[in-house]
């Protein structure tokens, strides 16, 4: 069992961004001393909800003040960004780091981004889908080549510099639905499982994604699977739930800011949206107790430890753990990650 971190960076005072960022910072370097494998990084745009705008920016530095811990993003949302600089910018941080890039994609669903960018929802597979091409064409190739698509044009292209990993680094999608999966699958790329997914439902996503593969021709093997999940670790269960339900739900509530449609009319979403809509309707609550029990790992070693044994059972052998959610206490993410260091990762050594 791999364990990892899965970070953003929320901005409840708006006036501590350097505060906030800074602490996000020395957490990774904190994780990585206590031997955590990754750091996966996400994207969000014009909400306190998540100010990391500009990932690949972030991982550079990290790859230059990091030694050991993989860089990744979960997830650079594709519809948004030119392809060709994308596959520089990935190139280079996999070079920067010695080949500790992983490199984690998604369409994106949170209609604010796309309306205030002018990007109709209705676009985004098909922007998902011509971005990865271009990709491909990008890192691979050896000689120059055109792309004639819907929404990109270019001409005798080279891109330099090309990724340390060969052919490119390891792609994760992020997908929930049979078709989604089934994409995922097709392409022989890797799975990246959201942490709002209750826990009954990553095993039956994992048999569907090994089924699906196969049925592609394709092999699954350990690593192809990426969880993410919030977590806590605290000595009591009272003070797992004093220390997160604040911060938690300030990050869940936010979410609803920019990821719902104007006025939560949930009928902007266009069709392959249609699940989102329930999401984002406009008397959606959120229960701290039903998350707690059944979405996140939040409470005591033990509890943990028995929780993630579950998930191992369902075929999860990498977690990345959402740790700084809220605006939570420095000190308290440190002395979680600390705990859970000396009396969790052990039961799960090699």
């Amino acid at each position: 069992m791999k364990f990892g971190l899965f970070h953003s960076i929320q901005l409840p005072d708006p006036t501590q961004q350097v505060k906030y960022y800074k602490d996000a910072l020395a957490q990774v370097l904190h994780a990585e001393k206590l031997g955590f494998d990754s750091v996966w990084i996400t994207e969000h745009h014009f909400s306190r909800h998540g100010i990391v705008s500009s990932t690949m920016s972030l991982l550079a530095y990290l790859a230059g003040v990091t030694e050991r811990i993989r860089l990744g993003t979960a997830v650079i949302v594709l519809p948004f960004h030119n392809p060709i600089q994308l596959a520089e910018e990935v190139a280079t941080v996999d070079l920067l780091s010695d080949g500790r890039m992983d490199f984690g994609v998604g369409r994106g669903f949170q209609w604010g981004e796309f309306h205030k960018l002018n990007i109709p929802m209705d676009e985004a597979s098909r922007r998902f889908e011509e971005t990865m091409e271009v990709l491909n064409k990008a890192w691979t190739s050896t000689e120059p080549f055109d792309h004639a698509g819907e929404f990109w044009l270019f001409n005798d292209m080279t891109v330099q510099p090309k990724p340390v990993q060969l052919p490119h680094p390891p792609i994760f999608v992020a997908a929930s639905s049979e078709a989604s999966v089934n994409r995922v699958a097709r392409n022989d790329w890797n799975l990246l499982i959201g942490q709002g997914e209750p826990f009954g439902e990553v095993a039956k996503q994992i048999q569907y994604y090994k089924g699906a593969l196969a049925e592609a021709g394709h092999e699954y093997e350990q690593d192809r699977v990426v969880v993410a999940r919030a977590m806590y670790t605290a000595p009591t269960l009272q003070q797992s739930r004093q220390d997160t339900e604040a911060p938690f739900m300030w990050f869940k509530e936010t979410g609803q800011e920019v990821g719902a449609p104007r006025d939560n009319n949930v009928e902007l979403l266009p069709e392959e949206y249609r699940a989102y809509r329930g999401r984002f309707a406009r008397d959606i609550t959120f229960d701290y107790n039903d998350m707690y029990e059944n979405v996140m790992l939040f409470g005591t070693p033990d509890d943990l430890t028995a929780r993630i044994k579950d998930l191992e059972k369902s075929g999860v052998d990498k977690i990345i753990f959402f740790i700084n959610f809220g605006g939570i206490e420095h000190q308290k993410v440190l002395n979680s990650l600390d705990l859970f260091a000396k009396e969790v990762m052990p039961n799960f050594a090699a």
